[in-house]
């Protein structure tokens, strides 16, 4: 039983400084669906390839791609006070 907020444990710390982006490609799951496997990885080699490309131009850290979801993170491992221009920056580009 939790008597009060001071009782619960920390799981998660605060980055204040920190951007997060997630993007997924409208339509991929209809798309692919209808493409052969070799087509659909092609695909997502050349966007990724290029996502990463710019990332390290803008100084993003690429997180995780899980299919087409690709995410991205501004502000860490280091702060950084123009995170979320810097994510706009790299979004617009993308």
């Amino acid at each position: 039983k939790v008597e009060s907020i001071s009782d619960v444990q920390q799981i998660a710390d605060l980055f204040p400084y920190t951007t997060v982006c997630f993007a997924d490609i409208a339509g991929f799951t209809a798309w692919s669906s209808t493409r052969e496997p070799a087509h659909v990885f092609a695909l997502l080699q050349t966007v990724y390839q290029a996502f990463d490309i710019i990332a390290k131009k803008r100084r993003v850290f690429k997180v995780e791609t899980i299919g087409d979801s690709y995410v991205a993170v501004t502000g860490l491992p280091e702060p950084q006070e123009t995170h979320a221009v810097i994510m706009a920056r790299f979004a617009w580009e993308c």
